[in-house]
């Protein structure tokens, strides 16, 4: 996993799920091409408050760390999420059996 970077440093490449540690993609970036059980792992200890899907697969985020609970969403591929009122804690591309959408 990648470690964190800043969107002023680091794009959001293609391939990747990126997730920022504040909203309006502003923050600690991390970005994942597998996901992560716990985004805290990548610096986001607080979790991710945005994010953008630049990958051909439909990801999977949850607001508890172990992909544990219920979905928060699914994010499909393109989609750029500014802002989430409870911040992902783990993230899943559904390649993923636990991601079933």
């Amino acid at each position: 996993m990648a470690a964190p970077r800043s969107k002023a440093t680091e794009p959001c490449y293609v391939e990747h799920f990126c997730l920022w540690g504040r909203g309006q993609y502003e923050g600690p970036m991390a970005s994942y091409t597998k996901g992560s059980w716990n985004v805290a792992d990548q610096g986001l200890v607080g979790g991710g408050s945005s994010a953008w899907n630049r990958t051909s697969e439909t990801w999977c985020p949850w607001y508890e760390t172990g992909c544990a609970g219920a979905i928060a969403e699914v994010v499909k591929p393109g989609r750029e999420v500014p802002t989430t009122f409870h911040p992902y804690k783990s993230l899943l591309p559904s390649s993923d059996f636990r991601c079933n959408r």
